[in-house]
């Protein structure tokens, strides 16, 4: 099992590339009905641990993340690691928001016991102070719609 990292050097968000041949077919569901190249985003710490709620893993976890520009988009940071581990050790084995993701299709109130990926990196983005989320609710945004925002930031 792999263990929160004791110190940070380097964050970046990563984006799952749905266009590819390793994509299955709800990463490229996903992709395309909101509108863009990505299905999942991870929070990625030091290059070689990733954080996220995964459907695939069952809720919020740790795991190991190997450094892949084929799969996957990398955007670099600069956030406070403290407001990473609080919101990890908060969330961490809740479980995956099957329910939360339909919110992009129907109007279904937020379910704060459950989260899916791009609901839980905006929510520590928020809380680290990432200005440009603080209007808008986590439940609402999608793989893409974060990565348009990182983009607009960088």
């Amino acid at each position: 099992m792999i263990s929160f990292p004791d110190k940070i050097h380097t964050i970046s968000i990563a984006f799952y590339k749905a266009n590819t041949d390793y994509a299955e077919i709800d990463d490229k569901l996903i992709a395309w009905w909101t509108r863009g190249d990505y299905s999942h985003v991870e929070l990625v710490i030091n290059n070689n641990v990733m954080i996220s709620s995964s459907g695939r893993d069952g809720g919020v976890r740790i795991k190991k993340h190997t450094y892949n520009t084929d799969q996957w988009k990398y955007i670099s940071i600069d956030i406070e690691p403290k407001y990473i581990k609080e919101f990890y050790e908060q969330t961490k084995n809740d479980k995956y928001d099957f329910l939360g993701i339909l919110g992009f299709i129907f109007p279904i109130k937020d379910r704060t016991n459950k989260w899916f990926c791009s609901e839980w990196v905006s929510n520590v983005l928020k809380i680290s102070g990432c200005k440009k989320l603080f209007t808008l609710e986590p439940s609402k945004i999608s793989p893409n719609e974060l990565y348009y925002i990182l983009k607009e930031i960088k």
